[in-house]
């Protein structure tokens, strides 16, 4: 059933339950009117001299019920029945609404055509949606953008479905179930003449698309890090930002022309409004609505905050942002590459190599990794081989090995963890050769995970001693140097890092690059050396600070808030660096500024690049292997092993 948008109106009035809020007009804090709420904003304008952008905004007749400037909980908002099982809790500006709509289990969306521009984004759950005619699955983080003229119906998944669904204009029908009267209301206004991010119709993972940064980069820092980053999301007249911020970061204050609807979706923070501040958190789903001018600054809590904010008109600066931040990420891939699943039924691969046409990995057997339960097993551990096609088979079995590296005689060598050495393997057969390391300063070495190849033949080892054994060999977690006449040396010592894992080094040699899996010390950072001719190190300093997911931000002991889950590393010949973490393979210019992310579907543990001509980035994971192209060649000694 198509019902028009009057019969929908009349229908949802007579018959349908409304909760509706008992919200203040649209005045400013405090319910303060119009006029002087611009008075107070001038004078911090002109006290902190606050800068800002200047355009015209077309002008809307919509009902509000939002105070301008003054956040409101998610349960005070106005929630409507759309049908039986849907529901939506409403907020809105003059020329956007954001609704949270949430379906049962099996419930359904009437099919209606749209007079609005409409972008959906899930949060959990999956549904069958018709748009057109045209049937397509949408479920947890992906996103969906529709423009005018298009029916659209939907039916909940077996574990229902919610999602936030942003029109530009106003939908009025869905003003007049929330009881506002819309006789006479002019929400239309000229079509902006923006271009769409997004092409209408097709469902992107959310992940996929490349977080913006939306504030400039920390001042005397060693890194280059914006404290918010967003995935920007525009069609013609509206455009949602959905910004994470970082821990005990600031935001300045601010002014733009765009009115902005802010939805606090995790996290804590302290919004600033003009001379004012108001505690907003992710729990109670704090809704502000801020008119085009209004001054605003953020101060954030422990673990930041996520926030969805939906801007009318589209914010040129951000349009710009956006695509600089594209530009930068297909340097390295075509906008429409992802990664490619080649192969699957492992435990826990890891630490891969391209040696002369064939991929190398590790498969490390542990009990459960997902709830925490790291017990290995070397009988059930493999070495695995495969060909570009995806197959693989069995190269060696007893040895809990971890990363491995092309040999200069073309044999290969592996981080034999549990074992407590690292060996060289005949590629064909599997078989150990000789030992490379075993010991140190007199002692055997611990577990030994990744490794690089210097110049000179020289091999940089991490040791985060992750071994079955309770009592060490070695005094802490370290980095070793192997020099080219097989002397062995610690060269970065005990207490620098809670976990060394992926190490790496710069295509000219001279620096190395060193991350830490979690906790401190080290946190979730790559930190940088300056390498000498003897190998030794100096000058240690943050190279970048790493992205972390929201179930990390929010881990219920503080030291896991720093869980990036930095492992196996690589770099391309213009000394890009490339790290798998658990946001995805994440990518660094040589000066540390932020490239963007290569989303995976499952998590991305360890990378190399391979292939004829060096241009393809491998990727395994858990259980999985994975590849995709890139525009770039990789870099690794020793040379000239594809």
């Amino acid at each position: 059933m198509n019902l028009s948008r009057s019969a929908c109106v009349r229908a949802a009035l007579a018959t349908l339950t409304i909760v509706v809020a008992a919200c203040s007009s649209n005045g400013g804090p405090g319910g303060a009117s119009d006029e002087a709420w611009r008075e107070a904003n001038q004078r911090v304008i002109d006290q902190h001299k606050v800068g800002g952008r200047e355009r015209e905004v077309p002008g809307v007749t919509v009902p509000m019920t939002l105070a301008a400037g003054v956040p409101v909980e998610r349960s005070a908002l106005t929630t409507v029945t759309i049908a039986p099982g849907v529901s939506a809790t409403l907020g809105w500006g003059r020329g956007a609404l954001l609704e949270r709509v949430e379906m049962q289990p099996g419930a359904a969306y009437p099919s209606q055509t749209l007079n609005e521009e409409l972008i959906i984004v899930v949060q959990d759950g999956s549904a069958t949606i018709d748009v057109g005619g045209k049937s397509m699955d949408l479920s947890k983080d992906q996103v969906l953008y529709l423009q005018p003229g298009v029916a659209r119906s939907m039916k909940a998944g077996s574990h229902g479905w919610k999602a936030f669904e942003v029109y530009s204009p106003v939908r009025l029908d869905h003003l007049a179930l929330a009881g506002q009267n819309v006789s006479g209301v002019n929400a239309s206004f000229p079509d902006q003449g923006v271009t769409p991010s997004l092409p209408p119709g097709v469902v992107v993972n959310v992940n996929e698309i490349q977080l913006t940064p939306l504030v400039d980069p920390l001042a005397g820092k060693t890194y280059k890090r914006s404290t918010g980053l967003s995935r920007l999301i525009w069609g013609k007249n509206a455009q949602i930002s959905l910004i994470r911020m970082d821990p005990g970061s600031e935001i300045a204050l601010h002014r733009h022309p765009e009115d902005q609807l802010t939805h606090t979706i995790r996290g804590s923070l302290d919004q600033g409004v003009m001379d004012k501040t108001f505690p907003a958190a992710g729990t109670s789903g704090h809704m502000l609505f801020l008119p085009g001018g209004m001054v605003h600054s953020a101060k954030l809590g422990e673990t930041g905050a996520d926030q969805l904010d939906v801007f009318w008109p589209v914010r040129p600066d951000y349009v710009d942002r956006a695509r600089k931040q594209q530009a930068l990420y297909e340097q390295v891939v075509a906008p429409d590459a992802k990664p490619k699943k080649l192969a699957e039924g492992f435990t826990f691969s890891e630490g891969p190599t391209w040696l002369k046409g064939k991929l190398y990995f590790s498969d490390m057997f542990f009990a459960n990794p997902a709830a925490g339960d790291w017990t290995g097993s070397p009988a059930k551990s493999r070495l695995i081989v495969m060909t570009p096609d995806g197959k693989w088979r069995v190269l060696s079995a007893g040895m809990q090995s971890n990363g491995t590296l092309a040999a200069q005689n073309g044999n290969l060598i592996v981080c034999d963890m549990f074992g407590h050495r690292v060996v060289e393997v005949d590629p064909a057969t599997g078989r150990v050769v000789r030992v490379v390391l075993d010991k140190v300063n007199g002692k055997p070495i611990d577990g030994p995970n990744d490794l690089v190849m210097d110049a000179k033949g020289g091999l940089y080892i991490t040791d985060p001693q992750f071994t079955p054994e309770s009592t060490k060999s070695q005094p802490g977690k370290q980095v070793y140097y192997v020099a080219p006449d097989g002397t062995a040396r610690v060269v970065i010592g005990p207490g620098e890092y809670a976990m060394p894992n992926g190490v790496e080094l710069s295509p000219d040699g001279k620096t190395l690059y060193v991350n830490n899996t979690w906790q401190q010390p080290g946190e979730n950072f790559v930190w940088a050396y300056d390498v000498a001719a003897d190998g030794s190190l100096s000058n240690k300093r943050q190279f970048a600070m790493l992205n972390l997911t929201p179930a990390v931000l929010e881990a219920a002991k503080p030291a896991d808030r720093v869980d990036s889950g930095a492992d196996g590393t690589a770099v391309d010949t213009d000394g890009r660096y490339y790290v798998a973490t658990r946001s995805g393979v994440q990518i660094f210019l040589p000066d540390g500024t932020y490239a963007g992310t290569i989303w995976v579907p499952q998590y991305p543990v360890s990378l190399t690049f391979g292939g004829a001509n060096n241009d393809v980035l491998y990727i395994v994971g858990e259980s999985s292997a994975w590849a995709i192209q890139t525009k770039v060649r990789g870099f690794r000694h020793p040379e000239g092993m594809n």
